[in-house]
């Protein structure tokens, strides 16, 4: 499977992915995995037009998203909006080694992990279920940023 790095951050496609992240992890293509609720509100259109043209953008429902990476030969970046979405795709076979946090910005009642990431009860749910499989949870904003590890943290 060609995931070569997964990031959840809740601003999708911003300056910190286009900047930092595509240079630096030579991808061919960004692939946004998104529940059927949130697939209406994601403008797609608006995300191509924030991607850079030599990277392609999929957009796919979760669930066709692990079949889809399974057999494609492209360098795939998974960026994910929500830690369910990214829980939903492990749960459906994705295979991933790390996960990135990238930015979960503030909502009521959640604790500060760093200083873009804030988690809630659900949140710290779901990032146990992904730690006990397995996967090691970081958070940086940028390549060259110091990695502080979630699971630590927590």
């Amino acid at each position: 499977m060609p995931i070569i790095f997964a990031r959840v951050d809740d601003r999708l496609i911003h300056g910190q992915i286009v900047q930092a992240w595509l240079p630096e992890l030579n991808v061919d293509e960004v692939l946004i995995p998104c529940a059927k609720h949130r697939a209406a509100l994601l403008n797609k259109n608006l995300l191509r037009l924030s991607l850079p043209y030599e990277y392609e953008l999929t957009v796919l429902d979760s669930h066709a998203c692990v079949q889809y990476a399974r057999n494609s030969s492209k360098r795939i970046f998974a960026l994910m909006g929500t830690l369910q979405e990214l829980a939903d795709l492990i749960q459906d076979g994705l295979q991933i080694k790390s996960v990135n946090i990238g930015g979960m910005h503030f909502k009521d009642n959640a604790q500060k992990l760093a200083e873009n990431v804030f988690v809630d009860e659900d949140d710290k749910r779901w990032l146990k279920v992904i730690n006990g499989l397995g996967i090691r949870i970081e958070t940086r904003a940028v390549p060259n940023a110091k990695s502080i590890s979630v699971t630590e943290v927590l």
